[in-house]
């Protein structure tokens, strides 16, 4: 019998789940963890067809009923759980499970306050009590477990304590620390690495036809598949020219322009717009940093903005871009702890001014 042959990705953990499933040594609850967009996702997913697959030669087929049921998030005992808005319908849900089911490997939609609410978790926990209607095994894939809240992880605990033996939970997140310690000490976890440039583009081929953009889009999405997808949909010019504009407004103390610019990205009201906003940061000052010390415009990222960027680097060569490039983590750092977005970009705008320094 062979298992997961699908997953063209992370081979490491394919194999160690592999073994897991071939020795009857399957972990009753796991903590997938790593940075976000490197198929952690995808792979619960697909663990949960192979468990669950009716061919007798290769699992998951992808051809049977339980695979089919399984791969369109509609299975009655696989669960995909994910934070939610108080102020969502049923169909929005439905909207984004379906989104999910036709690429497991984009985003999400949490835009807007989400949680893991009690009410999911208690729901989950009544569901557990019965046999599965249809399954060998029931999965629960939980994404985003560091966004329960305090009541949730406490009711979450009792279903780990004792969890019924048909059970496999999947708890998925890019940040541990939002993680209570009783939980995690109660799963086995496995790290997932960033994934290569080739695997990324082994995912992107399988659900896009490619074009000249994809190479760049990689690099600059920092082979993170969600931010690549998103990408791929929107106008990264777009994010690129309010980079370019944000950090014009910052060296010439445009106090007016620099509140425009913020204000336009807080009407969004979208956090993870707001982070791919500090990821091109960051990306920027790598490129200066780059020319900076080694001469050569050559492999940067931001190619499109060649001129500009050789420009700046020239100017604030003497500048202390590893500072700045902290000032900007921090900021990532601090929009994860939901610091009001104005203020996080204006304070972070004085930091990086502060420590410009203009060549003479």
């Amino acid at each position: 019998m062979e298992y997961l042959t699908e997953i063209k990705i992370q081979a490491r953990i394919r194999e160690r789940l592999k073994k897991s499933i071939i020795n009857n040594r399957l972990a009753h609850a796991f903590l997938f963890y790593g940075p976000e967009g490197c198929g952690k996702e995808a792979i619960a997913i697909e663990l949960a067809k192979a468990l669950n697959c009716q061919d007798a030669f290769s699992r998951p087929c992808n051809i049977c009923t339980s695979c089919h049921k399984i791969s369109q998030l509609n299975h009655p005992d696989i669960k995909f759980i994910f934070p939610i808005s108080s102020s969502w319908s049923v169909d929005d849900i439905k909207e984004r499970l379906k989104a999910k089911a036709e690429n497991p490997y984009k985003r999400i939609d949490l835009s807007g306050h989400t949680v893991i609410s009690i009410e999911q978790i208690r729901e989950l926990r009544n569901e557990s009590k019965y046999a599965p209607y249809e399954a060998i095994k029931r999965v629960y894939i939980i994404t985003n477990i560091d966004r329960m809240t305090r009541e949730s992880a406490n009711s979450f605990l009792k279903l780990l304590e004792e969890p019924p033996d048909n059970l496999l939970l999947i708890l998925i997140t890019s940040s541990l620390q939002g993680i209570i310690d009783t939980i995690q000490s109660r799963c086995q976890r496995i790290y997932f690495p960033q994934l290569s440039y080739e695997d990324a583009l082994l995912v992107l081929k399988k659900y896009r036809q490619l074009v000249n953009e994809e190479s760049q889009i990689i690099h600059i999405a920092q082979k993170n598949l969600k931010s690549i997808f998103e990408e791929l949909d929107q106008d990264i010019n777009e994010k690129r020219r309010i980079v370019y504009n944000y950090l014009k407004a910052v060296v010439s103390d445009n106090i007016l322009e620099l509140t425009e610019i913020v204000d336009s990205i807080h009407s969004k009201r979208d956090k993870n717009f707001l982070m791919e906003i500090l990821n091109l940061l960051i990306l920027w000052f790598l490129d200066a940093l780059h020319i900076v010390y080694s001469g050569r415009d050559t492999d940067i990222i931001n190619i499109d903005f060649k001129d500009e960027v050789k420009k700046f680097s020239s100017g604030y060569g003497k500048s202390n871009f590893t500072k700045i490039l902290h000032e900007i983590e921090r900021a990532i750092y601090n929009l994860r702890s939901n610091v009001y977005s104005p203020l996080l970009l204006t304070v972070l705008g004085i930091r990086i001014k502060r420590n410009l320094i203009r060549s003479r």
